[in-house]
Protein backbone atom coordinates (compact mmCIF):
# COMPACT_ATOMS: atom_id res chain seq x y z
CA UNK A 1 0.00 0.00 0.00
CA UNK A 2 1.39 3.42 -0.95
CA UNK A 3 1.88 6.35 1.42
CA UNK A 4 -1.02 8.25 -0.15
CA UNK A 5 -3.41 5.33 0.41
CA UNK A 6 -2.25 4.87 3.99
CA UNK A 7 -2.62 8.59 4.66
CA UNK A 8 -6.19 8.46 3.36
CA UNK A 9 -6.96 5.49 5.62
CA UNK A 10 -5.43 7.28 8.61
CA UNK A 11 -7.50 10.33 7.84
CA UNK A 12 -10.73 8.35 7.55
CA UNK A 13 -10.15 6.61 10.88
CA UNK A 14 -9.32 9.88 12.63
CA UNK A 15 -12.40 11.53 11.12
CA UNK A 16 -14.55 8.56 12.17
CA UNK A 17 -13.30 8.87 15.72
CA UNK A 18 -13.84 12.63 15.68
CA UNK A 19 -17.40 12.10 14.47
CA UNK A 20 -17.94 9.53 17.22
CA UNK A 21 -16.74 12.07 19.75
CA UNK A 22 -18.95 14.76 18.26
CA UNK A 23 -21.97 12.46 18.39
CA UNK A 24 -21.08 11.47 21.94
CA UNK A 25 -21.12 15.10 22.98
CA UNK A 26 -24.82 15.15 22.16
CA UNK A 27 -26.02 11.59 22.57
CA UNK A 28 -23.57 9.70 24.77
CA UNK A 29 -22.82 7.25 21.95
CA UNK A 30 -19.58 5.26 22.11
CA UNK A 31 -16.86 4.31 19.66
CA UNK A 32 -16.85 0.71 18.29
CA UNK A 33 -16.95 -2.04 20.90
CA UNK A 34 -17.12 -5.77 21.56
CA UNK A 35 -19.14 -8.01 19.29
CA UNK A 36 -20.48 -10.44 21.92
CA UNK A 37 -24.24 -10.37 22.57
CA UNK A 38 -25.19 -7.91 25.27
CA UNK A 39 -26.95 -10.64 27.26
CA UNK A 40 -23.72 -12.67 27.44
CA UNK A 41 -21.71 -9.62 28.46
CA UNK A 42 -24.19 -8.82 31.23
CA UNK A 43 -23.82 -12.36 32.59
CA UNK A 44 -20.07 -11.98 33.19
CA UNK A 45 -19.02 -12.22 36.82
CA UNK A 46 -18.32 -8.91 38.53
CA UNK A 47 -15.92 -8.69 41.47
CA UNK A 48 -13.89 -6.06 43.32
CA UNK A 49 -10.82 -5.72 45.51
CA UNK A 50 -9.42 -2.85 47.57
CA UNK A 51 -6.22 -1.20 46.39
CA UNK A 52 -3.56 0.26 48.69
CA UNK A 53 -5.49 3.53 49.00
CA UNK A 54 -8.59 1.76 50.31
CA UNK A 55 -10.54 2.38 47.09
CA UNK A 56 -12.20 -0.58 45.42
CA UNK A 57 -11.11 -1.78 42.00
CA UNK A 58 -14.01 -3.29 40.07
CA UNK A 59 -13.43 -5.92 37.42
CA UNK A 60 -15.02 -8.63 35.31
CA UNK A 61 -13.59 -12.13 35.36
CA UNK A 62 -13.92 -15.44 33.54
CA UNK A 63 -11.91 -18.55 32.80
CA UNK A 64 -10.21 -20.80 35.34
CA UNK A 65 -10.35 -19.19 38.82
CA UNK A 66 -7.04 -20.61 40.13
CA UNK A 67 -5.06 -20.42 36.88
CA UNK A 68 -2.43 -17.79 35.99
CA UNK A 69 -4.02 -14.44 35.28
CA UNK A 70 -4.32 -12.31 32.19
CA UNK A 71 -5.34 -8.77 33.14
CA UNK A 72 -6.88 -6.59 30.40
CA UNK A 73 -6.60 -2.80 30.71
CA UNK A 74 -8.80 -0.64 28.49
CA UNK A 75 -8.04 2.62 26.75
CA UNK A 76 -9.72 6.01 27.02
CA UNK A 77 -12.67 6.22 27.15
CA UNK A 78 -13.70 2.68 28.03
CA UNK A 79 -14.42 0.25 30.83
CA UNK A 80 -14.06 -3.42 31.71
CA UNK A 81 -16.54 -4.41 29.01
CA UNK A 82 -14.08 -3.27 26.33
CA UNK A 83 -12.54 -6.76 26.56
CA UNK A 84 -15.84 -8.57 26.96
CA UNK A 85 -15.16 -10.72 23.88
CA UNK A 86 -12.05 -12.08 25.59
CA UNK A 87 -14.04 -12.96 28.71
CA UNK A 88 -17.09 -14.40 26.98
CA UNK A 89 -14.64 -16.70 25.18
CA UNK A 90 -11.67 -16.78 27.60
CA UNK A 91 -8.26 -18.13 26.68
CA UNK A 92 -7.99 -21.69 28.06
CA UNK A 93 -5.49 -22.23 30.84
CA UNK A 94 -5.87 -18.75 32.31
CA UNK A 95 -8.10 -16.63 34.50
CA UNK A 96 -9.14 -13.61 32.45
CA UNK A 97 -9.72 -10.30 34.26
CA UNK A 98 -10.77 -6.98 32.75
CA UNK A 99 -10.70 -3.93 35.01
CA UNK A 100 -12.57 -0.66 35.20
CA UNK A 101 -9.73 1.84 35.32
CA UNK A 102 -10.14 4.62 37.92
CA UNK A 103 -12.61 7.13 36.52
CA UNK A 104 -14.56 4.68 34.38
CA UNK A 105 -17.28 2.06 34.72
CA UNK A 106 -17.89 1.00 38.31
CA UNK A 107 -14.88 3.12 39.33
CA UNK A 108 -16.31 6.33 37.89
CA UNK A 109 -16.57 8.03 41.28
CA UNK A 110 -12.76 8.05 41.52
CA UNK A 111 -12.09 9.95 38.33
CA UNK A 112 -10.44 11.62 36.72
CA UNK A 113 -7.13 9.98 37.67
CA UNK A 114 -4.62 11.20 35.10
CA UNK A 115 -1.47 9.82 36.74
CA UNK A 116 -0.13 6.61 35.17
CA UNK A 117 1.42 5.75 38.51
CA UNK A 118 -1.96 6.02 40.26
CA UNK A 119 -3.59 3.99 37.50
CA UNK A 120 -0.95 1.29 37.96
CA UNK A 121 -1.65 1.25 41.70
CA UNK A 122 -5.21 0.18 40.90
CA UNK A 123 -3.82 -2.91 39.12
CA UNK A 124 -1.44 -3.82 41.97
CA UNK A 125 -3.86 -5.83 44.18
CA UNK A 126 -4.62 -8.10 41.21
CA UNK A 127 -0.96 -9.02 40.69
CA UNK A 128 -0.99 -12.46 42.28
CA UNK A 129 1.15 -15.51 41.53
CA UNK A 130 -0.54 -18.66 40.26
CA UNK A 131 1.23 -21.94 39.50
CA UNK A 132 4.57 -20.13 39.58
CA UNK A 133 3.40 -17.50 37.09
CA UNK A 134 2.72 -13.80 37.54
CA UNK A 135 -0.02 -12.06 35.53
CA UNK A 136 0.40 -11.03 31.92
CA UNK A 137 -1.00 -7.54 31.33
CA UNK A 138 -2.74 -6.58 28.09
CA UNK A 139 -3.21 -2.84 27.53
CA UNK A 140 -4.96 -1.16 24.62
CA UNK A 141 -4.25 2.44 23.57
CA UNK A 142 -3.77 4.47 26.79
CA UNK A 143 -3.86 1.15 28.61
CA UNK A 144 -0.48 0.46 26.96
CA UNK A 145 1.57 3.03 28.90
CA UNK A 146 -0.41 2.24 32.05
CA UNK A 147 0.58 -1.44 32.00
CA UNK A 148 4.15 -0.38 31.24
CA UNK A 149 4.03 1.75 34.39
CA UNK A 150 2.77 -1.26 36.36
CA UNK A 151 5.75 -3.29 35.10
CA UNK A 152 8.07 -0.46 36.19
CA UNK A 153 6.58 -0.15 39.66
CA UNK A 154 6.01 -3.88 40.34
CA UNK A 155 8.75 -5.57 38.29
CA UNK A 156 8.72 -8.82 40.27
CA UNK A 157 4.95 -9.23 39.98
CA UNK A 158 4.33 -8.75 36.25
CA UNK A 159 4.97 -11.73 34.00
CA UNK A 160 4.72 -9.93 30.69
CA UNK A 161 3.19 -7.08 28.70
CA UNK A 162 1.07 -7.11 25.54
CA UNK A 163 0.98 -3.50 24.34
CA UNK A 164 -1.82 -3.14 21.77
CA UNK A 165 -1.88 0.13 19.79
CA UNK A 166 -0.11 1.66 22.76
CA UNK A 167 0.50 5.40 22.99
CA UNK A 168 3.92 5.65 24.66
CA UNK A 169 5.85 8.22 22.60
CA UNK A 170 5.46 11.72 24.13
CA UNK A 171 6.32 13.36 20.81
CA UNK A 172 3.31 11.71 19.19
CA UNK A 173 0.81 12.81 21.83
CA UNK A 174 -1.30 15.35 20.02
CA UNK A 175 -4.60 16.85 21.13
CA UNK A 176 -7.37 16.86 18.53
CA UNK A 177 -9.86 19.62 17.83
CA UNK A 178 -12.62 17.74 19.65
CA UNK A 179 -10.44 17.54 22.79
CA UNK A 180 -10.28 21.33 22.90
CA UNK A 181 -14.00 21.58 22.12
CA UNK A 182 -14.92 19.20 24.93
CA UNK A 183 -12.74 21.16 27.37
CA UNK A 184 -14.45 24.47 26.65
CA UNK A 185 -16.47 25.73 29.61
CA UNK A 186 -19.56 26.24 27.46
CA UNK A 187 -19.46 22.63 26.24
CA UNK A 188 -17.93 20.59 29.06
CA UNK A 189 -21.17 20.35 31.05
CA UNK A 190 -22.87 18.75 28.00
CA UNK A 191 -20.23 16.01 27.68
CA UNK A 192 -21.01 12.60 29.24
CA UNK A 193 -18.97 11.87 32.35
CA UNK A 194 -16.80 9.16 30.77
CA UNK A 195 -15.82 11.51 27.94
CA UNK A 196 -14.97 14.31 30.37
CA UNK A 197 -12.68 11.93 32.25
CA UNK A 198 -11.17 10.74 28.97
CA UNK A 199 -10.57 14.31 27.85
CA UNK A 200 -8.75 15.08 31.09
CA UNK A 201 -6.55 12.02 30.47
CA UNK A 202 -5.78 13.23 26.96
CA UNK A 203 -4.66 16.63 28.21
CA UNK A 204 -2.33 14.96 30.74
CA UNK A 205 -1.04 12.23 28.40
CA UNK A 206 2.03 14.02 27.06
CA UNK A 207 3.34 14.92 30.52
CA UNK A 208 2.62 11.41 31.80
CA UNK A 209 4.38 9.71 28.88
CA UNK A 210 7.38 12.01 29.44
CA UNK A 211 7.52 10.82 33.07
CA UNK A 212 7.19 7.22 31.91
CA UNK A 213 10.03 7.66 29.41
CA UNK A 214 12.47 8.18 32.29
CA UNK A 215 11.78 4.74 33.76
CA UNK A 216 10.91 2.48 30.80
CA UNK A 217 14.37 0.93 31.07
CA UNK A 218 13.15 -0.69 34.31
CA UNK A 219 10.72 -2.98 32.48
CA UNK A 220 12.29 -6.43 32.77
CA UNK A 221 9.54 -8.81 31.65
CA UNK A 222 8.92 -10.06 28.09
CA UNK A 223 6.96 -7.64 25.90
CA UNK A 224 4.90 -8.13 22.75
CA UNK A 225 3.94 -4.99 20.82
CA UNK A 226 0.90 -5.28 18.54
CA UNK A 227 0.04 -2.37 16.27
CA UNK A 228 -1.92 -1.77 13.09
CA UNK A 229 -0.15 0.04 10.26
CA UNK A 230 -3.36 1.94 9.48
CA UNK A 231 -3.83 3.31 13.00
CA UNK A 232 -4.99 6.88 12.53
CA UNK A 233 -5.26 7.67 16.25
CA UNK A 234 -2.06 6.26 17.75
CA UNK A 235 0.58 6.32 15.01
CA UNK A 236 2.50 3.16 14.17
CA UNK A 237 5.70 5.12 14.91
CA UNK A 238 4.99 4.38 18.58
CA UNK A 239 6.29 0.86 17.89
CA UNK A 240 9.81 2.04 17.07
CA UNK A 241 9.88 4.28 20.11
CA UNK A 242 8.61 1.60 22.49
CA UNK A 243 11.03 -1.01 21.21
CA UNK A 244 13.93 1.43 21.50
CA UNK A 245 13.09 2.43 25.07
CA UNK A 246 12.59 -1.06 26.53
CA UNK A 247 16.30 -1.72 26.87
CA UNK A 248 15.99 -4.16 29.80
CA UNK A 249 13.02 -6.24 28.64
CA UNK A 250 13.64 -10.00 28.77
CA UNK A 251 12.37 -10.26 25.19
CA UNK A 252 10.63 -7.97 22.70
CA UNK A 253 8.43 -9.13 19.84
CA UNK A 254 6.66 -6.84 17.37
CA UNK A 255 3.49 -7.97 15.62
CA UNK A 256 2.57 -5.66 12.74
CA UNK A 257 -1.01 -5.86 11.47
CA UNK A 258 -0.81 -4.52 7.93
CA UNK A 259 -4.53 -3.94 7.34
CA UNK A 260 -5.70 -2.92 10.80
CA UNK A 261 -6.37 0.41 12.46
CA UNK A 262 -6.69 1.44 16.08
CA UNK A 263 -9.58 -0.73 17.23
CA UNK A 264 -7.80 -4.06 16.75
CA UNK A 265 -9.06 -5.47 20.07
CA UNK A 266 -12.50 -5.85 18.45
CA UNK A 267 -11.23 -7.48 15.26
CA UNK A 268 -10.61 -11.20 14.79
CA UNK A 269 -7.04 -10.64 13.59
CA UNK A 270 -6.21 -8.44 16.56
CA UNK A 271 -7.76 -10.79 19.11
CA UNK A 272 -5.87 -13.74 17.62
CA UNK A 273 -2.62 -11.77 17.80
CA UNK A 274 -3.23 -10.97 21.46
CA UNK A 275 -3.85 -14.63 22.30
CA UNK A 276 -0.72 -15.68 20.43
CA UNK A 277 1.23 -13.01 22.35
CA UNK A 278 0.02 -14.35 25.71
CA UNK A 279 1.10 -17.87 24.73
CA UNK A 280 4.46 -16.57 23.47
CA UNK A 281 5.18 -14.73 26.73
CA UNK A 282 4.22 -17.82 28.73
CA UNK A 283 6.66 -19.91 26.70
CA UNK A 284 9.47 -17.37 27.21
CA UNK A 285 8.88 -17.32 30.96
CA UNK A 286 8.67 -21.11 31.19
CA UNK A 287 11.94 -21.46 29.29
CA UNK A 288 13.62 -18.92 31.58
CA UNK A 289 12.40 -20.71 34.69
CA UNK A 290 13.37 -24.14 33.40
CA UNK A 291 9.76 -25.33 33.36
CA UNK A 292 9.65 -27.91 30.58
CA UNK A 293 6.41 -29.56 31.63
CA UNK A 294 3.80 -30.35 29.00
CA UNK A 295 1.45 -27.38 29.16
CA UNK A 296 -1.68 -27.15 27.07
CA UNK A 297 -2.60 -23.62 25.90
CA UNK A 298 -4.90 -24.13 22.90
Amino acid sequence: MGNASRSALHGREARAFALSWSAALLTGCAVPGPKSPKAMINELERASVADNTGAFVSYLRAGEPLAPRVIYVHGSPGDAKAFADDLVDPLPGFESISIDRPGFGEAKDRGPVTSFEAQAQAIEPLLVERDGRWPILVGHSLGGPIIARAAVDYPDRVGGLVVVAGSLDPELEELKWFNHLAAAAAVRWLVPRALRVSNDEMFAARAETELLARVLDRVRCPVVIIHGVNDGLVPYANVRYTKRMLTSAAAIEVVTLENQGHFVVWQAEGRAAIRDAIRSITEVNDAASGDHSDRNYP
